[in-house]
């Protein structure tokens, strides 16, 4: 499947300016101010870290109407800067990963020496930013270069401490923090790479080309380094999911892309599994990738939010009525008898073991790879397990300061490594359910 590209006019403005030195890619969808704030602040970053450097900022847009693209055109910077604006919509799916492509596709073609990709929602970003990416892709030290928050908030970060962040560090080997951040930087080599890849047509190309990215990158031996951020925070999904808060038209909005995000990035990781299968069946250690230090910004932060998890709770109680005959053809009988106990405890005696957590993603795997389950149904019956994990782990973690999180979230990282032996063996074991 051929990849998205950027709509006529956009080309014929692209084929007007001719070459960059640095493309700073923007997609968005109907987030106008959002928008304008991050095309702002890079701009800035872009001026005052390679003001010598010729600097194109590309907003690949999905709206039907040019609110956006009128807005984010207007911020080119008029005081001689040697950097451009150029915003357009794209011809593709719709979606988060292919806005990317499209931007992926525009920079090549202006012979980019590096390309930054930024989270439109973005509203904790600074002008460190573009240098903490963009520093050691410019000096040819690394291919892909991964955000490493200091915090990243609710609810994508989470998801992120919970389950995307140890199974990626068990599946491929490499400790890398984020390997599902919406903002990257990256060589046009590997860009090139990247088009050339039958995608386009996946979950990659709406909220899972991040991870599907960085995996790549891993398995095929790309150079991948981290750069040390501040704090990610959006107000597309600030939003609290809690119970406290009455529904209303904009938190339905943020869970409904939550879930389409949870659907997206399990789908892509899950599936990943199974194409580099011979590649994790042979991981036995973990490797530290380097992490740049120098463009970090300071930041005081302290301890979580205490959460009300009374409500996750509920959630997984329904999810066992509504989901138990799938669990039984996805969960072993013991690991299923677990859920069961988990399922009907009270609040103030909740737990959900990390290494059971860890069995349980592993025999999530198998059947979506292996079983004779429809994938889609697979990942979504995951979600009020993922609820129940996601209350416990609050539960961990409250009172905690930065560094106390971290180590919870590495030491969950450890069981899913120390677990590894589970997947090989149900992963050659299975036997499709009958």
């Amino acid at each position: 499947m051929y990849h998205p590209i950027l709509r006529p006019g956009a080309q014929r403005q692209l084929k007007n300016i001719g070459n960059a030195d640095l493309v700073i890619g923007l997609p968005s969808h109907k987030n106008t101010d959002a928008a304008v704030h991050v095309a702002r602040v890079a701009l800035a970053g872009a001026h005052q870290y390679y003001p010598n450097l010729r600097t194109v900022l590309i907003n690949a847009d999905t709206g039907l109407k040019a609110t956006t693209r009128r807005a984010v055109a207007a911020q080119a910077p008029d005081n001689g800067s040697n950097s451009v604006v150029v915003s357009g919509r794209y011809d593709g799916v719709l979606g988060r990963g292919s806005a990317i492509a499209a931007l992926l596709d525009a920079a090549l073609a202006l012979d980019a020496k590096a390309i930054i990709i930024l989270d439109s929602h973005t509203q904790g970003i600074t002008p460190n930013w573009i240098a903490g990416l963009g520093h050691l892709i410019l000096e040819n030290k690394a291919d892909l270069v991964i955000p490493r928050y200091r915090q990243w908030s609710l609810p994508d970060g989470m998801l992120s401490d919970v389950i995307i962040y140890p199974l990626f560090r068990a599946l491929w080997g490499q400790s890398i923090r984020r390997p599902a951040a919406p903002d990257f930087a990256l060589s046009p080599q590997l860009a090139a790479a990247s088009l050339d890849e039958d995608v386009w047509g996946t979950a990659a190309a709406t909220f899972g080309l991040s991870p599907w990215l960085v995996t790549y990158g891993a398995v095929n031996k790309w150079r991948i380094a981290q750069s040390a951020l501040g704090e990610k925070y959006s107000d597309a999904y600030q939003t609290s999911f809690s119970a406290k808060q009455k529904p209303n038209r904009a938190t339905k909005k943020a869970e409904t892309q939550f879930r389409a995000c949870f659907q997206d990035i399990l789908s892509v990781l899950f599936s990943l599994a199974y194409k580099y299968r011979s590649c994790w069946q042979d991981i036995n250690d973990v490797r530290s990738l380097p992490t740049l230090t120098q463009f970090a910004a300071e930041a005081n932060l302290g301890p979580m939010p205490q959460e009300d998890t009374v409500w996750l709770l509920d959630k997984l109680a329904l999810g066992w009525i509504e989901y138990r005959a799938l669990w039984q053809r996805i969960l072993t009988p013991d690991n299923l008898a677990q859920v069961e106990v988990l399922a009907a405890l009270p609040a103030d005696r909740f737990y959900f073991p990390s290494d059971l957590w860890a069995r349980i993603i592993y025999d999530f795997i198998v059947v979506f790879n292996k079983g004779e389950i429809d994938p889609s149904q697979v990942v979504a019956s995951l979600f009020p397990l993922y609820q129940g994990r996601l209350a416990a782990f609050w539960q961990e973690i409250a009172g905690l300061a930065l560094v106390g999180r971290e180590g919870t979230v590495a030491a969950q990282a450890v069981e899913f490594e120390e677990t590894r032996s589970y997947l090989k063996n149900r992963w050659g074991a299975y036997q499709p359910f009958s």
